[in-house]
């Protein structure tokens, strides 16, 4: 069904789209169709860690480079604007991110032009969206305008689509998809879990998911398979009911993902979380690195040493357990302390002294690794603090004249990159995990997620799902 799948997106001349549900081969299906492509095609995706997969897979089937050019919309439409500024209206390098509308609103509005469409033309045979649930209406916008001269194939999930815009709202496929693209076809084998050896996961979840479409509900009291576990729980133990689910995976060294809803509470919920598990599952931060950039704005602001150190402890509480039973108390102060007998981390003392004293990047670097070392801190929003590490770090070589420019330098090259945490055990919302995917998937407080949030968190683990909730039936709204 792939290869005819891909024949067909590569002899499609107008608009088409494919429904690609979550881990059923929608890259490998791109990479078939390009491939089989008698010129080169341009692959449109939304983040750097799309791009990097999509390359991975062309690399692994043996699609020759000169075939294709693969890229997120938004360095895309950046690159074409900025190449002609005048007809553009657009010269802003470093787009913020109530900026990037206006962008795409340029971008279509420059691929109206006969010169622009003639140099598009000439560059590429076709274009293909990935991911395309996660299109912005005005990203929508720019993808129409390249296929009034481009074939344009588009793939995506309507179910997944949880992503909240800054500004706008996510493409309606009922009103702007369906009616303007044709079908050509929908992808049917859920080969995440055949290739996990777990076809009997795979086929559990494309039934969830028949159910949910149809606005049913699950009933995790039916038949389960083996690898799926539910965990019912009295509102008033759901807490304690989660510690203990998340201790039982601790035991191996494979992937686990616990997931709270993509709302804005959530993000919170999984760093207190993170806390209480005292770092052994870590927390993801949102790409943004808000909490991050808030305290370098006011670390910088400091009219003092010490009130920049006092900045500084209160950000390492957010990124470790246990930092005031580390520090004596003159540290806790802000103030240069002597060592004495009863110092129980000299290690910790010498590092805040040594800050104190001479307050340089390097200095605050050699304090965040002297409480990351030690014995009675643990590091529980690991990817907080590796940001602040490696925006230190650009500081201390010279990237930057000042933190807060670092760390903007680092968050571009981030984006490229991908986030700097390796940990095998994570705590995250779905809103940051959509399109990854893990061994284990763990759905946190699952009464709480609406239809779709529950059909990505359910679909990240491709050897085992837990859900701990409180009701029989899913969604419970």
């Amino acid at each position: 069904m792939s290869e005819e799948l891909a024949i067909k997106l590569n002899d499609c001349t107008t608009k088409g789209y494919v429904i690609a549900p979550a881990g059923y081969g929608k890259t490998h299906l791109i990479a078939l169709a390009v491939r089989a492509s008698g010129g080169r095609q341009l692959i449109l995706t939304h983040t750097f860690a799309g791009v990097n997969s999509i390359k991975t897979k062309m690399t692994a089937l043996g699609v020759p480079a000169s075939k294709y050019q693969v890229d997120t919309i938004a360095s895309w439409s950046l690159r074409l604007c900025l190449a002609y500024p005048k007809t553009s209206r657009w010269e802003t390098e470093n787009p913020t991110s109530k900026q990037w509308n206006k962008l795409y609103g340029c971008c279509s509005g420059l691929l109206e032009k006969k010169f622009i469409r003639h140099v598009v033309a000439a560059t590429y045979a076709g274009v293909y969206v990935d991911e395309y649930q996660d299109c912005s209406d005005s990203q929508h916008s720019l993808v129409c305008a390249l296929a009034e001269f481009l074939p344009c194939r588009i793939l995506g999930d309507p179910m997944q689509a949880i992503f909240d815009f800054d500004e706008g709202k996510p493409v309606d496929w009922d009103a702007s998809v369906y009616p303007t693209f044709g079908c050509l076809g929908q992808l049917e084998t859920p080969w995440r879990w055949e290739r996990a050896g777990e076809p009997e996961l795979g086929a559990w979840l494309k039934g969830a998911r028949k159910k949910i479409e149809q606005g049913q509900k699950i009933d995790l009291l039916g038949e389960l398979p083996p690898s799926v576990v539910r965990v019912y729980t009295k509102p008033e133990y759901l807490a304690s009911q989660q510690y203990s689910s998340l201790c039982e995976l601790l035991g191996h060294n494979e992937s686990v993902i616990a997931l709270h809803g993509g709302d804005p509470r959530s993000k919170n919920k999984t760093h207190r979380l993170a806390q209480t598990m005292a770092g052994r599952f870590s927390s993801i931060e949102e790409v943004e690195g808000k909490d991050l950039h808030s305290f370098l704005k006011k670390f910088g602001a400091a009219k003092t040493v010490q009130a920049g150190f006092l900045l500084a402890l209160d950000f390492a509480k957010k990124c470790f357990t246990g930092v005031s039973n580390a520090l004596t108390a003159g540290t806790k102060r802000g103030e240069v302390a002597k060592q004495s007998k009863g110092t129980k981390y000299p290690l910790v003392l010498h590092a805040a002294n040594d800050y104190l004293n001479n307050p340089t990047s390097s200095h605050l670097k050699s304090f965040f690794l002297a409480l990351k070392a030690n014995p009675e801190t643990s590091a529980y929003r690991r990817d907080l603090l590796y940001r602040l590490l490696n925006v230190l770090k650009m500081h201390i070589d010279g990237e930057g004249v000042t933190l807060s420019e670092a760390a903007n330098m680092y968050q571009r090259e981030m984006r490229h990159t991908g986030r700097p945490i390796s940990h095998r055990k994570l705590i995250g919302t779905t809103l940051l995990v959509k399109g990854l995917e893990y061994d284990h998937a763990v759905v946190l407080d699952a009464d709480a997620l609406d239809a779709k949030d529950l059909y990505v968190a359910m679909t990240r683990g491709s050897k085992s799902l837990t859900i701990i909730g409180t009701s029989r039936y899913l969604p419970a709204e």
